[in-house]
């Protein structure tokens, strides 16, 4: 059976509060009590909400589909 992605999986991931985590959950396919989503449902979720930078190259769309396709993700943080 698939993993299934909880509130906290996503609070985690997000660095968000608890009824931002369970909205996005529920942007998904999702179960109720408990909210949970199967993994494969948080990755198309995720490549749904994927676009291409606006004003960019061709160059530079060329290295971010590159990355894409190798797997390598970049998930910028706030320091603080």
């Amino acid at each position: 059976m698939e993993r299934l992605v909880t509130v906290r999986d996503i609070r985690e991931r997000y660095g968000c509060t608890n009824p931002t985590a369970r909205k996005y959950l529920r942007q998904m396919f999702h179960y109720e009590n408990p909210l949970t989503a199967p993994e494969w449902a948080l990755m198309e979720w995720e490549a749904n909400r994927e676009r291409m930078p606006d004003g960019i190259g061709n160059r530079r769309k060329a290295e971010i589909t590159k990355r894409k396709d190798t797997g390598r993700v970049i998930v910028p943080r706030k320091r603080g």
